[in-house]
């Protein structure tokens, strides 16, 4: 559980997460921004077409494609200039008709009854979990393989010892070893430290522990031997796997880490606004200069593509600003950027429609590369439609969903208590305002992306 501040902080920088589940990394703000954005988008559906009431979705993440599947422009190479303005969305369809073979159920809960909260993509089969016993209190990893059904105990995540209020945060996912921080977010004393595990699995390893300014954890990730993170403020630090003093990484002032080895620099601007203005390669020392239109905000960037808001569109690009294009009306890119794996963008689904009558996907995944767009979860005509984005430090590969699951949310003057059912809280002029889910608990529905790049698509 984390502060509110800490909350809108990690949402502003990356990443990452809502609906049901979410690895604690900003679960509750994001929840709360999607739950203000539906409630937004409910109230235009009304007065619109004067319909039947749609009650607010907490949490989601959508993804549009063609009525055939088919690509929705097909993407070919135009020089920089102005973007090209991509034809009129047609009627969504579901991302598990897009890509058949990315999507796939599984359990909600272990044997134990602890809630599955998915982190990201292994392979195109495996999935990463954090098993937890209460809201947001991670204290397993797992693996399921869709290919089996069956899920394998990796190991599990320990508190330091006589630590209260501890709280492991973003897991991230290297070559032979699976690393996360941990901190006590409700305390003053500002700390946070690291541990590492076998990928094969095993006993978890605290590598360090650090204080101050090096407490302020933005993101992590590992080499074989060392382990490093990116601070708030910007700098990427390491530290040996086998213990040893934080060392800064020479040349990375004001760069913040995606995913090891890529960083990137941002250009001055409003905080959740400002574009990436460059991408770092830490290993190789190559950089490369990200060209953004004026006129663009947000623009965000994986190893080759961006995705970034035009006044109230999204645009796509190259690093080199080349094959830039408008998405079609209504895909607006999702609260601070988030890209998936390294080609996709998580969208607002959008706005029209009546749910009981029609598919209307609570948000939208698009493909860089393809052209193609698939609807995550499904606006209800009596609430829910919520949806999560795994957790992992690096740009997650899953989006996931519970589709029995229904959201209700309530208001008072007190602090409710952190139940496991909590998927977002709010607070205004006095009043707290918490999002429960109601039902479902039994079967994720998950998309990994991974899938999708490892065939033809």
């Amino acid at each position: 559980m984390r502060s509110e501040d800490d909350l809108i902080r990690t949402l502003r920088t990356a990443a990452d997460q809502a609906g049901q589940p979410v690895v604690g990394l900003a679960g509750a703000v994001a929840a709360r921004r999607r739950t203000r954005r539906v409630r937004q988008r409910v109230q235009r559906m009304q007065v619109a077409l004067a319909a039947a009431a749609v009650v607010v979705v907490a949490g989601g993440t959508t993804a549009v494609l063609t009525g055939t599947g088919e690509r929705m422009e097909p993407a070919v190479t135009v020089a920089t200039g102005p973007p090209r303005d991509e034809r009129p969305l047609p009627q969504l369809k579901r991302a598990a008709e897009v890509w058949p073979g990315a999507a796939f159920k599984m359990p909600a809960k272990a044997a134990d009854g602890w809630r599955y909260r998915p982190v990201t993509g292994l392979s195109a089969t495996e999935v990463l979990l954090a098993a937890e016993s209460s809201f947001e209190k991670a204290g397993r990893l797992e693996v399921f393989d869709a290919s089996t059904g069956k899920t394998r105990v990796v190991g599990d995540m320990p508190a330091p010892d006589g630590v209260k209020g501890y709280f492991v945060q973003a897991v991230d996912v290297g070559e032979k070893y699976f690393v996360w921080y941990g901190e006590t977010p409700n305390k003053p004393d500002k700390w946070a430290d690291f541990w590492i595990m076998p990928r094969e699995g095993g006993t978890a390893r605290r590598v360090g522990k650090v204080t101050g300014e090096l407490s302020h954890v933005e993101k992590v990730g590992v080499t074989d031997d060392s382990l490093v993170w990116s601070l708030r403020k910007g700098g990427v630090y390491r530290m040996p796997l086998t213990g040893g003093p934080a060392e800064r990484i020479d040349g990375t002032d004001g760069l913040h880490l995606v995913s090891w080895p890529l960083a990137v620099a941002y250009a001055p601007g409003e905080s959740d606004r400002k574009n990436q203005s460059r991408v770092v390669d830490l290993e190789t020392g190559t950089a490369t200069d990200v060209q953004a239109e004026t006129g663009t905000t947000e623009l965000t960037c994986g190893p080759e593509w961006c995705f970034g808001v035009r006044g109230e569109r999204t645009v796509m690009q190259r690093l080199d600003g080349s094959d830039s294009r408008l998405l079609p009306e209504g895909l607006r890119f999702f609260g601070g950027g988030r890209i998936l794996g390294d080609r996709f963008a998580l969208l607002d689904a959008p706005l029209g429609g009546d749910p009981a009558t029609r598919y209307l996907p609570s948000a939208v995944v698009y493909d860089a590369v393809t052209g193609l767009a698939g609807g995550i979860s499904r606006v209800q005509p009596n609430g829910g439609g919520g949806f999560g984005a795994g957790t992992s430090s690096s740009p997650t590969t899953i989006v996931y969903w519970d589709e029995d699951e229904r959201s209700e949310e309530t208001c008072g003057t007190t602090e409710p208590p952190m139940t496991a059912d909590v998927v977002g809280i709010s607070r205004q002029d006095g009043q707290v305002c918490v999002t429960r889910r109601k039902g479902g608990g039994k079967e994720l529905t998950v998309l990994n992306l991974l899938a999708v790049t490892a065939g033809s698509g």
